[in-house]
């Protein structure tokens, strides 16, 4: 499955309330059989023009690797990671019966991807929903527990470095800086009875898609990249630190 629609699917699943009613969102071209729903739709902004770059990771390997060393489980090996900045635009359907649904769902969507884009502490993926715990600390999330600080406040990681806070869009590749929301605008569908309301929210944005060769390690070397050609360096070197 395309894995920029998977993360919006993460994002808005479960999380998005009509009288106490969890509205479902799938990813489907049109709506599915009950309102109201959310469905995700996407397309590349490409047009396969893509600039291919390749660097060299260090991970560890699987038990059943050739090269997995019993003594030293923690060994990282050389890997030639290949990747491409990419764009992708992503389209959030909002499906309703009326108006008092249209307005309060989608401000709820809108909410989600504003609190997702500026690093709310729920969509960190060490963060768990069910029990609120912060799977770095093995303890509730101190952006629910502490409340001195102005980031806590924002409800925002207080320490992100030291608790490892990770965005769900930076985790899947996305560069949080180029997501552009649109406003959303409606095209309800007049054929069916009765007509449906439909609200449409645009979404643009770039992200990494990463390939890594991952057959045999080899002789650690590394291929130079200019420097132009990547802006988020830091993001890069995080996501490939975590595969």
């Amino acid at each position: 499955m395309n894995i920029i629609k998977t993360t919006f699917l993460k994002l808005l699943q479960g999380n998005v309330i009509y009288n106490d009613d969890i509205v479902p969102v799938v990813i489907k071209d049109y709506w599915i059989d009950m309102t109201p729903c959310i469905t995700i739709t996407g397309l590349s902004r490409d047009k396969g023009k893509y600039h291919r770059h390749q660097r060299t990771i260090h991970k560890k390997v699987p038990s059943n690797h050739r090269l997995f060393d019993e003594e030293n489980p923690n060994r990282k090996y050389p890997f030639l990671a290949e990747y491409t900045r990419k764009s992708y635009e992503i389209h959030i359907n909002v499906w309703c019966n009326d108006e008092r649904e249209r307005e309060i769902i989608v401000n709820q969507v809108r909410e989600l991807l504003f609190l997702a884009r500026n690093h709310y502490y729920k969509f960190c993926i060490n963060y768990d929903k069910d029990t609120h715990n912060c799977s770095t600390l093995n303890e509730e999330c101190k952006a629910r527990t502490d409340t001195i600080g102005y980031r806590e406040l924002r409800g925002l990681c207080p320490a992100p470095c030291k608790y490892e806070y990770c965005n769900l869009l930076k985790a899947n590749g996305i560069l949080p800086s180029t997501v552009h929301i649109s406003p959303d605008y409606e095209a309800d569908e007049y054929d069916h009875r009765p007509p449906l309301k439909r609200s449409i929210i645009d979404i643009t944005l770039d992200y990494y898609d990463i390939f890594i060769y991952d057959s045999n390690p080899m002789e650690c070397y590394y291929i130079s990249v200019d420097a132009d050609s990547i802006d988020e360096t830091k993001l890069l070197t995080d996501l490939l630190k975590g595969l």
